[in-house]
């Protein structure tokens, strides 16, 4: 089965443009779920480790890992994946957050009352890097979007 699929440059040289299309469309989709699932997750937590590491509370270096992982989270996922990429800022984002402020200064939240008030502080203060993650990952699907629409044409 695997020949099947195999690359064979001189069956494609030989090809005509709408055999190959042909040919591309029914091969099996490359699927990157793991890295897709590990830049999610995995690059927001490093940032906000090392953020924490740095010094008390997260900032830029958390922000800048959630954002590029979500954005290279949305290269690499199919069509089908958008949504998952698209919809995980907020959840990964809240709880590599409170990870973090928990990891870091977990005497601070000791008590409901005190918890209760880190995690609406860690939900509003966490907001923009949600949204700059979600922007980031629309901006990665359009350019996708338009340059397989120009390839297409091409």
């Amino acid at each position: 089965m695997a020949e099947q699929w195999a690359e064979r440059p001189d069956d494609d040289i030989a090809a005509s443009p709408r055999a190959r299309r042909r040919r591309a469309q029914s091969a099996p989709a490359v699927r990157h779920s793991g890295a897709v699932a590990l830049l999610l997750t995995a690059l927001p937590l490093a940032g906000a480790l090392g953020d924490e590491a740095a010094g008390p509370g997260l900032g830029l270096v958390f922000a800048l890992c959630a954002v590029l992982g979500t954005a290279a989270a949305a290269a690499l996922a199919t069509r089908a994946g958008w949504w998952w990429v698209l919809a995980a800022p907020p959840p990964v984002v809240l709880a590599a957050w409170a990870g973090g402020e928990l990891l870091g200064d977990s005497a601070k939240y000791q008590g409901s009352k005190a918890l209760a008030t880190g995690a609406v502080r860690w939900l509003v203060h966490g907001f923009p890097v949600m949204a700059e993650s979600i922007g980031a990952a629309l901006l990665v699907i359009v350019v996708r979007i338009v340059l397989e629409k120009r390839n297409r044409r091409g």
